[in-house]
């Protein structure tokens, strides 16, 4: 009889364990629903921040590469400029050195009446000296200083261009960056219930 009773007190143990067991159950799995949710939650929310960072630098890098090709046009515009610059000196010092010439061939002719043909000579000299200096100013004024100043303008035309997309690529990300806060601003209400 007392192991009937030591038997049935161990059945009595044993449901009632099965019974706890069954009431903790759905407690524990409710529990782990919330954590895995939290973890889901803080996961969207490790992301949404690495996209934004990754874009921030992504535009950043944007932003010193157009900066970096800014200054290395501004420095081919600057090599341009001197360029031209070093042109217009050499010419006007080829200028002056034919002037010179011309005048000390003149006052050779005045001192030395007796030589027709060395005046001549000089003269054609000079002559030939003024159209090689007029041909070479033509040629610069005509070719050299025209083929600048459309490099130039093509070179400001290419700056507009990058210009334009610049700010059409600023426009872009503060769009990016208004639907991200939006985005954000919504994950925020969708936690806020869910705490």
């Amino acid at each position: 009889m007392a192991t009937m009773q030591e038997g049935a007190l161990l059945f009595s143990l044993k449901y009632l364990a099965r019974l706890e067991e069954a009431r903790v159950r759905p407690e524990n799995e409710a529990a782990g629903r919330l954590e895995h949710e939290e973890a889901q939650r803080h996961a969207r929310e490790a992301s949404s921040m690495h996209a934004r960072i990754e874009a921030e630098r992504r535009a950043r890098m944007d932003a010193e590469r157009r900066a970096e090709e800014a200054r290395i046009e501004a420095i081919r515009f600057a090599a341009v400029e001197r360029a031209r610059a070093e042109a217009e000196a050499n010419a006007r010092l080829e200028v002056m050195r034919i002037v010179e010439a011309h005048e000390r061939a003149l006052a050779a002719l005045k001192e030395d009446k007796q030589n027709q043909r060395l005046g001549r000579a000089v003269r054609l000299g000079a002559l030939g000296s003024m159209f090689l200096f007029a041909a070479a100013f033509g040629f610069y004024f005509g070719k050299v200083k025209p083929d600048g100043e459309a490099q130039l303008r093509a070179q400001q035309a290419a700056i507009d261009a990058a210009d334009e997309e610049a700010s059409r690529l600023r426009k872009k990300l503060a769009e990016r960056d208004a639907r991200i806060k939006e985005a954000e601003r919504v994950l925020g209400a969708l936690a806020r219930p869910a705490r």
